[in-house]
């Protein structure tokens, strides 16, 4: 039986960007007879002096990519990777070039991001515990942080959740999904066990989220705490500790401030193919 499967080419460059601050690594190119797997892979790092003074980066945008037969090689669903560490290799996902193609070219923006308290990258957020159902984010943020302790969760259990579901629809569109996502958690208390309760951290986070890039926590020593395993929604945010939590945590969040994130324009021009 012939096998009608694929072709898998693997090509190394050290092609440069000229002044863009990254360096194509390797570049996979993926065909099946089908078409259905076909891809076209990139992958890349940051180089130079300047990368040095940053934590992270990502692709920011992909402008354009082409292969030099004019073929477009961005897919409608194409995403944008997070962010990773400024020593690891991003991919860049196209689609495949024409088979008659050479080489390549691809445009866009990156973001390089080091965080920091001065630059507002990183909020160190003290005697949260002691302030359930208070907004701890920063003055003008455009997204709000709430803690939510199980006395709190229990209290809003008390109300009937028929009334609680009208009222939630009353509510302007823009608040109605948090409303909902926390009226859930408080239902939801029920399934834990006591004692796991008392292990456990709830956040619920409205507005604006796409600046928050993550939560940590430390001790009032300033000493990493990290959680044994944690779950989120677009809204709840939840987090299990191996020991219970000390009132003197903090919460640590890591946003993408205007300060603390540079864009750069990048052009990856002429990338042979396999």
């Amino acid at each position: 039986m012939k096998a009608l499967f694929f072709s898998l080419f693997l090509f190394t460059s050290t092609s440069f960007i000229q002044s863009q601050k990254l360096s194509v690594v390797n570049i996979e190119e993926l065909r099946s007879l089908s078409g259905s797997w076909d891809y076209c892979k990139i992958d890349v790092k940051p180089i130079g002096d300047e990368i040095r003074n940053y934590t992270y980066y990502k692709i920011d945008e992909i402008k354009r990519a082409v292969d030099n037969k004019g073929i477009n090689l961005i897919s409608e669903n194409h995403n944008t990777p997070d962010y990773k560490p400024i020593t690891e290799n991003i991919t860049i996902q196209l689609l495949k070039p024409s088979r008659s193609a050479s080489s390549i070219t691809v445009d866009g923006t990156i973001s390089l991001y080091k965080p920091t308290e001065a630059n507002g990258g990183i909020v160190k957020l003290s005697g949260f515990m002691k302030k359930p159902e208070v907004n701890l984010a920063p003055k003008g943020s455009a997204f709000s942080v709430f803690y939510y302790d199980k006395a709190t969760l229990a209290k809003k259990n008390e109300v009937d959740y028929m009334k609680r579901y009208e009222a939630i629809e009353k509510l302007p569109e823009s608040e109605r999904n948090f409303a909902s996502e926390v009226s859930s958690l408080a239902s939801g208390l029920t399934y834990y066990a006591e004692d796991d309760l008392k292990k456990i951290l709830f956040f619920a986070v409205g507005g604006d989220n796409s600046a928050i890039l993550g939560f940590e926590f430390e001790d009032a020593k300033g000493k990493k705490i990290s959680p044994v395993s944690s779950s989120s929604t677009n809204v709840v945010y939840t987090y299990f500790f191996e020991e219970i939590p000390d009132p003197g945590m903090k919460l640590i969040l890591n946003v993408e401030s205007i300060k603390s994130v540079k864009k750069i324009p990048f052009s990856l021009l002429g990338i042979d193919l396999p």
